[in-house]
Order: structure tokens, then C-alpha cells, then sequence
């Protein structure tokens, strides 16, 4: 999804969170249930692809007259705002699906070349297909309509504890003392065009909430929310250079002149993994025992889930603060950061379950969503490139000799780098690399190592063979391809 555009360029926009005090709280439930209906409907009706490539304001009265705001007993801005979200809601989902097409016709189909090198953009068929996916004549192709179907999925709702609000839809925010606002907007339908007021009391701090923001209502914390935006001015960049950054697991990242930055993330993940599978296999037995024996208090009394989810929410804002610590202390030091591109399913069938979880609980997402938004607020930038075999080349020389184990990575002529600084520095070599693009796939990328792999042991009158019976090439690296076909 798109970063919401700001008027300057030295502005973003934030989230803040303030704390529901009082008010009338059961009939904004209400409110967020009726809400939740209509949320529901403009799924079920746009969900699919009737929406792709049309705006919220060209479907705004085909969907009024089958679906009016009375249908609801909703305020008309109240039930145009919630239209207009849940239509941006879909068309983030449409976005996404595209970047996931996108990706793989670049790998798949490479543009046609002159006889300098350069691409000929008339006639390339990526660009065409490119251009397909912003109406529905991707589906002339037989090819994206299957990846399509593979990528995105007729959606649906079942969201009913958010109000959508707002001083353009016609709530009134007030500052009752120093921290705390009322938030007054429409409620039920008294009668035609006439609904009652209903005011909630938040703590909010000194920032008075402005714009469009949201209400939610946390039936697993019992708590009430109000997340409305609030602009920030962009902090001048202070670090110099670049840098090679690989992301980890038992740290959050290791840059290349071996710095480590959010140090112990690992450690709170494997905890939590270790707990919640323990936990999970009690659950399970007193769960057996409840069915059997029809013991229900065992399911309101042993099987809840709060204490649980509150446990879950201070370990992921543990791990945020750990590793938005390290992204501001490495900006600190450079300005541009090189790491890996990690968006991808990791899909091993032959590891064990007990690495199973750790890799489920990993946070990769949340590393490269800190790295974007602290860079972007710090005035930086962060380039991704190919994470292909990263992690498995000597950065010495960028070939595929040596073993890593562990923290250790072994060179073929005895020498012991750190591992993880030795993979940060084939990201920063790799962004210069002319014949690594970053959506080639793993095994072209793997093709080019070994033929430079090759050349590499020539000149020391050396053969691929002879390196695997030494021990310092891998010979799984050969599956699936052939030395005769690589020249």
C-alpha cells in the first residue's frame, strides 16, 4: 500500500493511541456492530473484482440506493466514511496482489536488448503486461489470470468493534482538561434525519486529534481506543555513508564492519515459543478432559485466552523497542542502508517442527517496516537487493567456497569470519553486482556464483571436483544443473 501523501515533503504522518475513560460506551458498541454490518456487505458485494481500478466516489451511489444508511440506523457521514475506508481496504489487498504479479513477470520475462545492451522498451512484452494489471485486461492473459488466482482471494469481514470518525463526518472533539477530550458523534436513529449524540471521554495527552481517526474496541483487553494521525516533521539525516545490513535471529541486525544492533531479540522469541508450546500442549489435555468428561467451567475458568494475550502484546512491544532501538542507533552512524529482500514464504519441508516455530516466530516483517519508516523519518534511505545465497559466499572473494555453522563461517583456506558479517557484506557488494538483479531467481543466482566459483579455482589450476573433495565447496549446489550447459 501507498504512503499517504503529505503536503510537504519534510512531513509524515504518525499514529497516535489514546485511552477510553467513560461515556457512553455500550451504545458506540452498538454503534461498531451496526457498522460492522455494513462492513460486511461492501465486502461481500466488492471483495472479488468488481472494484479493481474504480474509486470509492464512482461507487459511492450504485452501492446508496441497494444499501442506504437507514438500512443501518448510521449517520450519512458515518456510513460514507466507513464506505470509503473499507474500499481503501480493498484496493491495499488489490495493491498487493499486484506486487506479488509484478515480481514474477520480472523474473519471467526479460525485455528484448539492442546491440549496445539496452533495453528496448517499445516492444517489451514486460511493460505490456505491467500495464494490464491496472484494469481488468490482465485477464486476456492466461498466465497472470492463474497467477492471479494464486495471489489474491475473494475476501471477507467479520470486523464489528470499529467506528469510523472524524471532524469531516460530524464529530466534535473538545478538550475537557490537560489530557482528556469528549468525542461527540451521531448515534442511533431517533427519527428521520435526526440521531442522538453520543460522547466519549479519551486520554490523549496534549495532542488534540484532528482529521479522520478510528475507534476500536478490544474485547480481549477490554479496552477502547482512539488511533488518530498527527503530522511530524522529518528529522535531517546525521549519519555519512552506507553500510551492508544483514537481518537475524538472534539479533536484529549485524551490519558490515561487524556491528550488532537490537541484541536479544532471539532470545525473547525462543522463550516465547518455548511457553506458548507448552502451554498449547496443557491447553490441549485439559481441553480432551472438557469433552469427554462435559466439564463446561473448564472452558470459561482454564481455557480463556486474556492473560494469554496480554503476555503476547508485551513480548511483540518488547521486540519492537529492541529493534527500533538498533535501526535508530545504526542511522545514527550511516545514512544509507543495504539489506536483503526477505519478502518471501520460507518453505522447507525437511526441517523439524521445534525450527518450524522459531522461523514462524521470527519478525522479519517488523525489522524491514522499522528500517523503511525510521529511515524515512530520519531523512534516509534503504536499498533491498537479492538475499539469494547471501549468507553461503565468502565475501572475500564472491565465491561459493567455505561452510557456515552456526555464528561461524569457515573459509576454504582456514579462516573464521562471523557469519552474519561476512553476509552483510555480499548484501553491500551485491548492490553494485551488474549480473544479480534483485527478482532473479535462486537458481540464476546460483549459476552465476558457481561459474564464478569456477574461473576463481582455474586460476589456483584447480577444478570444481577437486574442491568438493577437499571440502570446500558443497556439492548440493549442483542439483539441478548442468556444468556442460554453463560453458
Amino acid at each position: 500500500m501507498k504512503r499517504k501523501v503529505i503536503n510537504q515533503a519534510d512531513e509524515y504522518a504518525v499514529t497516535r493511541i489514546g485511552y477510553c475513560i467513560g461515556g457512553d460506551v455500550e451504545k458506540a458498541r452498538k454503534m461498531a456492530k451496526s457498522a460492522g454490518h455494513l462492513r460486511s456487505d461492501i465486502w461481500n458485494k466488492y471483495g472479488s473484482l468488481k472494484c479493481w481500478g474504480i474509486s470509492h466516489a464512482s461507487l459511492y451511489k450504485d452501492f446508496q440506493k441497494t444499501n442506504p444508511p437507514s438500512m443501518y440506523k448510521l449517520p450519512q457521514k458515518q456510513w460514507q466514511k466507513t464506505f470509503e475506508r473499507v474500499i481503501n481496504d480493498i484496493h491495499a489487498c488489490i495493491e498487493a496482489a499486484k506486487t506479488f504479479l509484478i515480481r514474477k513477470i520480472y523474473r519471467y520475462f526479460k525485455p528484448e536488448k539492442d546491440s549496445r545492451g539496452k533495453e528496448i522498451k517499445s516492444t517489451s512484452f514486460r511493460d505490456e503486461l505491467v500495464k494490464s494489471l491496472r484494469t481488468l485486461e490482465w485477464m486476456k492473459y492466461p498466465l497472470l489470470h492463474r497467477w492471479m488466482r494464486q495471489a489474491y482471494h475473494r475476501g471477507h469481514t467479520y470486523v464489528n468493534n470499529q467506528i469510523c470518525v472524524g471532524i469531516s463526518n460530524g464529530a466534535v472533539v473538545k478538550r475537557i482538561s490537560r489530557n482528556v477530550v469528549s468525542v461527540t458523534m451521531g448515534g442511533n436513529l431517533i427519527r428521520n434525519r435526526k440521531y442522538e449524540k453520543l460522547t466519549l471521554f479519551f486520554k490523549v495527552g496534549r495532542i488534540t486529534p484532528k482529521g479522520i481517526f478510528q475507534i476500536i474496541f478490544d474485547d480481549a483487553t477490554n479496552e477502547i481506543r482512539l488511533h488518530f494521525p498527527k503530522i511530524v516533521k522529518r528529522s535531517p539525516s546525521v549519519g555519512i555513508g552506507q553500510c551492508g545490513l544483514d537481518k537475524g535471529y538472534t539479533e536484529a541486525f549485524t551490519d558490515s564492519h561487524n556491528e550488532i544492533y537490537g541484541q536479544g531479540i532471539g532470545k525473547v522469541m525462543s522463550q516465547s515459543v518455548k511457553k506458548r508450546h507448552t502451554r498449547g500442549q496443557g491447553r490441549n489435555k485439559l481441553y480432551q478432559i472438557a469433552m469427554k468428561k462435559n466439564k463446561r467451567h473448564i472452558f470459561q475458568c482454564n481455557l480463556t485466552k486474556k492473560r494469554h494475550q496480554t503476555l503476547e502484546n508485551k513480548k511483540k512491544q518488547t521486540l519492537t523497542t529492541m529493534v527500533r532501538t538498533g535501526v535508530h542507533q545504526f542511522f545514527d552512524k550511516y545514512q544509507y542502508a543495504i539489506t536483503e529482500d526477505l519478502s518471501f514464504v520460507i518453505k522447507n519441508k525437511q526441517i523439524s517442527r521445534r525450527i518450524n516455530r522459531n522461523l514462524a516466530e521470527w519478525c522479519k516483517g517488523t525489522l524491514q517496516k522499522a528500517l523503511l519508516e525510521i529511515s524515512y523519518r530520519r531523512s534516509s534511505s534503504v536499498t533491498v537487493v537479492n538475499a539469494a545465497y547471501t549468507s553461503q559466499v565468502d565475501s572475500r572473494f564472491g565465491v561459493l567456497l567455505g561452510t557456515r555453522c552456526g555464528d561461524q563461517f569457515f573459509t576454504f583456506d582456514g579462516e573464521v569470519l562471523q557469519a552474519d558479517c561476512n553476509a552483510a557484506r555480499n548484501i553491500e557488494t551485491r548492490l553494485d553486482d551488474p549480473k544479480i538483479t534483485r527478482f532473479m531467481k535462486s537458481t540464476d543466482v546460483r549459476k552465476v556464483l558457481i561459474q564464478r566459483t569456477v574461473s576463481f579455482l582455474l586460476q589456483r589450476d584447480l577444478t570444481l571436483f577437486d574442491a568438493i573433495e577437499k571440502g570446500w565447496f558443497d556439492p548440493r549446489h549442483l542439483r539441478g544443473i548442468s556444468l556442460k550447459a554453463m560453458g
